[in-house]
């Protein structure tokens, strides 16, 4: 199977529960051979006795109605999914009597030459030479509450940073389903980019980190010197956005007026030195009158007090630095006119 094309189909990945989700193929699935517990016996199996030992006992633990349990369940989504293969960690001995078992079952597969270790070599390898990224990058600025990730998606050309993260890339921006490990984060967003068929890439302006996951450096650096447009959107409207992103789609999925409201004062909180005592305390209070009273215009008014004492600021120091880079300022209507007259 080409690397280029793994991401594309649904494949197997054979390892313990603990090893896939510190990483693994994007849209693979979990269908391990040995569990958590069973793994971590043969490991230790391994260490003191040596392969053969391990493998004798890896082949005691899974029991007969385990394993027809588990040829069943491989079978069944291999089937689902033409072209998938199954791996482990090196392409070993987890993939290898995956596929005897199958082929005993009358159904041929491959597994992954080289494993997940492989792979993941491969997507590391990537981001090495700042040389790989052979596609002319257009980065989306502007300052928070600008509606960049919306803008951003109306284009087919973009890859969405903060959704692969599943994080919103500000202090307040984490969700409630958690991010990706930093492998998985940098798997998908690699295999994203080798799959992105476009003369033109179009990203998000994010900093080196979103929420906990980073950007390799090499990425960054080649967003840091590509070139900028800038979508200036009024400070009403700013507000207005952040307030239906944060506060009311959050409590229209479902989430409960105090749990949000002490989640944004734990974010406000952590930025408390930045702030200072004062600004802080206003928006602190702000922010409870506004949840208390379940008040839109109160809570618009936090928010742009957060917006102009603290991401304002922050944003436009950085945004010195680009200077040079800076192709383009204006409203969202006119940077989309722009960008289409030059991809």
């Amino acid at each position: 199977m080409r690397f280029k094309t793994l991401s594309n189909v649904s494949n197997i990945d054979l390892r313990s529960e603990n090893e896939f989700k510190k990483g693994s193929i994007p849209s693979s699935i979990n269908i391990p051979i040995l569990t958590n517990d069973q793994f971590k016996k043969v490991g230790i199996e391994y260490k003191n006795n040596g392969s053969a030992a391990a493998v004798l006992l890896g082949h005691s633990l899974v029991k007969q109605e385990s394993k027809k349990k588990l040829i069943k369940l491989w079978a069944k989504h291999l089937k689902a999914n033409p072209g998938s293969v199954v791996f482990c960690f090196r392409g070993g001995m987890r993939s290898e009597i995956a596929v005897k078992w199958l082929r005993e079952y009358g159904l041929n597969v491959e597994r992954l030459a080289g494993g997940y270790k492989n792979f993941r070599n491969r997507i590391v390898t990537q981001h090495i030479n700042i040389d790989n990224y052979k596609n002319e990058w257009i980065i989306i600025g502007g300052l928070t509450g600008s509606g960049k990730t919306e803008f951003l998606k109306s284009f087919k050309e973009s890859i969405d940073l903060e959704g692969i993260a599943n994080h919103r890339g500000s202090a307040f921006g984490g969700k409630k389903d958690g991010q990706p490990s930093q492998a998985n984060f940098e798997n998908i967003l690699t295999m994203s980019y080798l799959n992105h068929g476009y003369n033109h890439l179009i990203l998000e302006d994010e900093s080196r980190t979103i929420g906990r996951t980073g950007l390799p450096d090499s990425w960054y650096q080649k967003m840091q010197t590509s070139k900028l447009i800038i979508l200036e959107v009024g400070n009403d409207k700013r507000a207005e956005n952040i307030y239906y992103e944060y506060i009311y789609e959050e409590l229209k999925n479902g989430c409960k007026n105090d749990i949000l409201q002490n989640k944004y004062l734990r974010s406000l909180k952590n930025i408390n030195r930045r702030l200072g005592d004062k600004v802080y305390n206003e928006i602190k209070n702000l922010m409870e009158n506004a949840f208390v009273n379940n008040d839109k215009d109160v809570h618009k008014k936090w928010i742009l007090m957060l917006l102009t004492n603290y991401y304002d600021k922050m944003y436009n120091y950085k945004l010195e630095l680009r200077n040079d880079f800076i192709a383009y300022r204006g409203t969202n209507e006119l940077c989309r006119e722009y960008i289409n007259s030059i991809i």
